[in-house]
């Protein structure tokens, strides 16, 4: 089982909804109105393009990056 990294965020342009996104597999993206919900609908984006490009006989994307979480003093 591979594991992916989600981006999830305020949207900064519509207040009140979040965005969540995959950066390892371009296209698999999502929104909610809740952090949750922007998390499970992409879950869900990225099931089917997983799918999808197994049933093409594609070749699944790598997570390709790691992060790191860093936490600092900002006073």
């Amino acid at each position: 089982m591979k594991r992916y990294w989600i981006r999830v965020y305020p949207d900064p342009e519509e207040p009140g909804v979040w965005l969540a996104e995959v950066p390892a597999v371009r296209g698999v993206r999502s929104d909610g109105d809740t952090r949750e919900e922007a998390l499970r609908n992409v879950q869900e984006a990225l099931e089917a393009m997983l799918e999808a490009l197994k049933a093409k006989g594609l070749p699944i994307p790598e997570p390709e990056e790691e992060w790191v979480e860093v936490r600092v003093d900002a006073a």
